[in-house]
């Protein structure tokens, strides 16, 4: 089985026959949303802001993911009645004839103890310093396992970070999309905030 971290963007590409577009209709609209950030949302974030921008350059993944992703996510309120959060959670599928496998920072599923299909939302983390993976490449080999196990049903929402920037991804049939970068450690994370929201009412379309 060949891990999701040995994947290259160009190699998924090639390999599952998908093709990257400036933009998908789908991702225009989730990128679209207005930040309209309530007052204790708002001074939450800006908290976190000013604190990422002290430590970004000095924290390791994990630190990262507790000090400041972990807060933003569970500011943001994904969960619903049918679909959970899941992380360091294994995904593993055949395409093409090749078994890719590996953990997943977050995602959300369908699942209460155990996360399985439908997926419906991929994140891949990275800090910001002394990093070499292919972030985009790991996300993208994620997203492709996941529309597999979904037997491409629905489309896969994605995000990768490398530090203080986000960046948003669509994966819909054969097509993905990415956005340009957000930067949360300015004001860009109000509307990184008002994104990660949209995306849980996008995803009850699907349920």
């Amino acid at each position: 089985m060949r891990t999701f971290g040995t994947f290259t963007f160009e190699e998924v590409q090639e390999l599952f026959s998908i093709e990257q577009e400036d933009t998908l209709p789908l991702l225009d609209e989730w990128l679209s949303v207005s930040p309209i950030v309530p007052e204790f949302e708002r001074e939450s974030l800006s908290r976190l802001k000013t604190h990422l921008l002290k430590r970004v350059l000095s924290w390791n993944e994990d630190e990262l993911k507790m000090f400041f992703i972990g807060p933003i996510i569970e500011l943001a309120n994904l969960e619903t009645k049918e679909l959970k959060s899941f992380t360091q959670r294994t995904i593993e599928a055949t395409i093409n004839g090749i078994k890719v496998g590996g953990k997943v920072d977050f995602m959300i599923a369908k699942g209460l103890r155990t996360a399985k299909p439908p997926y419906f939302c991929i994140h891949e983390y990275k800090q910001e310093a002394n990093t070499s993976d292919d972030a985009l490449g790991q996300l993208l080999i994620a997203m492709v396992a996941s529309q597999n196990l979904n037997e491409n049903k629905f489309p896969i929402l994605g995000a990768y970070l490398v530090g203080r920037n986000w960046f948003f991804a669509i994966l819909e049939d054969n097509k993905y999309a990415v956005s340009n970068a957000y930067n949360a450690s300015d004001d860009d994370i109000f509307q990184i905030f008002a994104i990660l929201q949209k995306s849980k009412e996008i995803i009850t379309r699907y349920i």
